[in-house]
């Protein structure tokens, strides 16, 4: 680690004192003053891994930063009110090249103590602990998964349990972590989701024609660009950030298959693994962002009687030499000296006043350039602000093009299925004899229009039979139409009901709430899924679940609870 000494200080921004207890032998920590040190030292360095003017750079020990040099961050800081900020940074960055590194192993049960407490609290990268005996203990972010933050493994009040350093305080919880290679990583997903769910991932890299996402920190699934959205102007690098989180839809487990272009706003992905037990979801939701704040106006000047004067522009004035602060300082006063024993030359004396006002004008000129230098830094802290509120602007206009993408391409779907009913008109009549086949055959014609090609083998239609009485439910409940009940058909018996939140998909007990839920004595269980929402006595579909399939019973009203 380097750490830059500023330009007219003695000591860095960062604290090296506080970085060296913390990282203790993981990390070299280098002090290095801004000048002649820094010039050679940039000159042997490869392009763009400099450090220099007060910042400080962690180099891991492996050399991909030479040609990555994003592996190696340049962390800023411009005064003394950045210390605490820049520490943080820099004790951060060599734990976890450190831990990437292979530096920070856990230790065994047999050399450490092990401890087990409850979290009392998150506060950005450490954990608060309180021990069983109520002694405190923290845990390190850069010790637990690289890429994952801590409130992403820990939540208040959890139980956690791992290795105890009476030294530091720090309890390692790595060897409870779940999900420590691809194949737990694998079973993890196997356990937690089926095909057809829609899952959160975060996404690791992207190019303009893929995007990778993890389901799992190690568990990467690359999704092509035409899983993606079918506008041929997109490009994908513009679509997404790597870190973000994003919804998608499990297609198949083996191998593992997404798509991110198949995701109702109705739908509710669900909740993602814990990285240990008892912990939080590792990902969560994005929560919905307000509009970027834009700029305050500049106000307006109040009106003067002076009339406005043309503009002149001024030629930039050149940097003063010292030989011009020299002439602005006037005739040199002679300074009050007691005669020495031989009187100094004529010539001595002009040259000891030649020299003071050297002096003073170097003086004056290395003011002028500290008070320089003070703005500068000045103006590059606001333009990281700057560069930080920009980047959070993208990411939300990169979320809300998603999201009018998505809606666009249903609507596309929509479209389609509705032309081509309206091509089959309704002076045809029924394209069968039998009603049950006509119904049988609409739902199949929905399911082929619906559900895209590359997503019919992982969302079949399940076997289903019509109770006797059910399409006559149909034509006889007015207020509903009948593409609408072969529609919400299909979503049943593909499993995409149970999670559209506009569904409502429930068991349909034999009373008021807390009464049992109806069941008959093969074993069946009666279900009630929404076919209107917010209206007056909106539709209700009843169905059973038996062994094999589904069983459709009823249309009703949303008062009539018979099955």
């Amino acid at each position: 680690m380097v750490l830059t000494i500023p330009a007219g200080y003695d000591e860095p921004f960062g604290d090296p004192d506080e970085i060296k207890e913390a990282v203790g032998d993981l990390a070299e920590v280098v002090r290095m003053p801004t000048g002649d040190v820094s010039w050679a030292f940039s000159r042997v360095m490869p392009a763009m891994t400099q450090v220099y003017g007060g910042a400080g750079r962690v180099y891991p020990v492996d050399h991909a930063w030479v040609s990555d040099p994003g592996r190696s961050r340049l962390r800023f800081a411009y005064s003394p009110d950045d210390r605490k900020r820049i520490t943080d940074q820099l004790i951060s960055d060599a734990l976890q090249a450190a831990l990437a590194a292979g530096l920070v192993e856990p230790c065994p049960p047999s050399e450490s103590q092990q401890r087990s407490g409850r979290v009392q609290g998150v506060i950005g990268s450490r954990a608060l602990v309180t021990l069983a005996d109520m002694s405190s203990a923290t845990v390190w972010e850069e010790l637990t998964l690289p890429g994952v933050t801590l409130d992403q493994v820990l939540v208040k009040g959890q139980s956690v349990a791992g290795s105890f350093d009476r030294d530091s305080r720090r309890l390692d919880l790595r060897a409870a972590l779940r999900f420590t290679d691809l194949a737990r990583a694998l079973k993890g997903v196997h356990e937690a989701y089926e095909t057809g769910d829609v899952v959160l991932a975060e996404v690791a890299a992207v190019t303009d024609d893929a995007v990778t996402v993890r389901l799992l920190p190690g568990l990467a699934v690359e999704v092509a660009r035409e899983a993606v959205t079918t506008n041929p102007i997109d490009t994908l690098s513009g679509l997404f950030s790597v870190g973000e989180i994003v919804t998608g839809r499990l297609v198949a487990l083996e191998p593992l298959r997404m798509r991110l272009d198949d995701v109702d706003d109705e739908e509710r992905p669900k909740p993602a693994p814990s990285l240990l037990p008892g912990g939080p979801p590792w990902l969560r939701p994005p929560a919905p962002q307000p509009p970027a704040a834009a700029a305050p106006p500049t106000p307006a000047r109040p009106p003067s009687a002076t009339p406005p004067q043309p503009l002149v522009r001024s030629p930039t004035p050149r940097q003063p030499t010292p030989y011009d602060l020299a002439r602005q300082l006037g005739p040199p006063q002679q300074p009050v000296l007691t005669p020495p024993a031989q009187a100094v030359s004529a010539r001595e004396q002009v040259r000891v006043v030649h020299l003071s006002n050297e002096l003073a004008a170097e003086r004056a000129t290395r003011k002028a350039l500290a008070d320089e230098l003070t703005g500068l830094r000045a103006r590059a802290a606001e333009l990281e602000a700057e560069l930080a509120h920009t980047t959070r602007s993208i990411g939300q206009l990169q979320t809300r093009y998603r999201g009018a993408d998505l809606a666009r391409q249903r609507l596309v779907k929509q479209l389609k299925s509705a032309q081509s009913r309206a091509d089959q008109p309704d002076s045809e009549g029924p394209l069968f004899l039998d009603p049950e086949d006509q119904f049988r055959y609409e739902v199949t014609a929905e399911w082929a229009h619906r559900i895209p090609a590359a997503e019919k083998a992982a969302k079949p239609l399940a076997t289903y039979v019509l109770n006797p009485g059910f399409l006559d439910s149909i034509e006889q409940l007015e207020g509903i139409s009948r593409a609408k009940v072969v529609a919400v058909v299909v979503e049943v018996l593909t499993g995409q009901a149970q999670h559209i939140a506009g569904r409502d998909v429930h068991q349909l007990r034999s009373g008021n709430a807390g009464s049992p839920y109806v069941r008959r004595d093969d074993g069946a269980t009666c279900w009630r899924v929404a076919l209107q929402r917010e209206s007056a006595a909106a539709r209700r579909l009843h169905y059973w679940r038996i062994q094999d399939g589904y069983e459709f019973s009823r249309v009703v009203l949303h008062d009539d609870y018979r099955p």
